[in-house]
């Protein structure tokens, strides 16, 4: 009889413990009125469902505000300057024509280019000057026998070739410039003084004109003409010339009193040799 009892309460047992695990399947608690299911991140909590019994709560999501940065000023990207190279410059010379004697450079020398004597009174732009500028004798240059180079000397001591008179009867002068040095399209020629002479135009002794006008000697004739400007020279210069030397004449107005009262026309030719 007892194991009657005992069974029909087992079943009475396990009958509520059924019945009480289906309320459970059908959302009804004990403990508290609503669930609450969370699940949390890091940037964000979302609420998925609130169950209260009879009733429902709508999903609410909240979203935590992103941060905005603040604005950061752009800093300018500055590129480095490269200087162009510059490609090398090769540097023409420059020719210049000039003529040294003793101490003074004259910076100018022409060539005469008609025989009209066109720069005894124009200056290198061509135009009108009484003082002129040191020309080179249109009919010779360095490669013929003799080269004649003219030009001004004056009373005012203003002309080119005012130097000139310094070897007038001064041995002193010659002693400490015996040469004379002209550069002349990109080449230098020297030449050693042997004779300083006085030409008198309409002396009977001195034809020395004549060996301007006259271009053409033979070699006895040249040689002769060459050792007469030597031996008189108006001062011993203990150089020896002979024919076979090319010759450099400067001539240019002696300015020695003496001869203003004596003659019409008188020049003073310093005669050199290439050396």
């Amino acid at each position: 009889m007892k194991s009657i009892w005992k069974s029909r309460l087992l079943s009475l047992f396990g009958f509520l413990l059924i019945s009480i695990q289906s309320l459970g399947l059908f959302g009804i608690t004990t403990n508290q009125d609503e669930a609450v299911l969370m699940k949390a991140s890091s940037d964000r909590v979302e609420v998925y469902e609130v169950a209260v019994l009879g009733s429902e709560i709508p999903i609410v999501e909240e979203t935590v505000p992103e941060t905005v940065p603040e604005p950061v000023e752009a800093v300018p990207v500055v590129q480095p300057v490269i200087e162009a190279v510059p490609e090398p410059v090769v540097q023409q010379p420059v020719i210049t024509n000039s003529i040294s004697i003793g101490n003074v450079l004259y910076n100018h020398l022409m060539k005469d280019p008609t025989g009209d004597h066109f720069y005894l009174n124009h200056n290198l732009n061509g135009d009108y000057d009484g003082i002129g500028v040191p020309y080179i004798d249109f009919r010779t240059d360095f490669n013929t026998r003799k080269t004649i180079i003219y030009s001004h000397s004056s009373t005012q001591g203003n002309g080119p070739f005012q130097v000139l008179q310094n070897y007038h009867y001064n041995k002193a002068f010659y002693d400490q410039n015996p040469y004379i040095t002209i550069h002349y399209e990109g080449r230098t020629y020297t030449y050693q003084i042997f004779s300083v002479y006085v030409s008198v135009a309409n002396s009977e002794e001195d034809d020395g004109l004549e060996f301007f006008h006259r271009m053409y000697y033979t070699d006895s004739e040249w040689n002769e003409r060459v050792n007469y400007y030597k031996s008189h020279s108006e001062y011993e210069t203990g150089v020896s010339v002979s024919g076979s030397d090319k010759i450099l004449i400067l001539q240019t107005c002696s300015m020695d009193p003496n001869f203003y009262q004596k003659y019409y026309r008188y020049n003073l030719l310093i005669m050199g040799k290439l050396v």
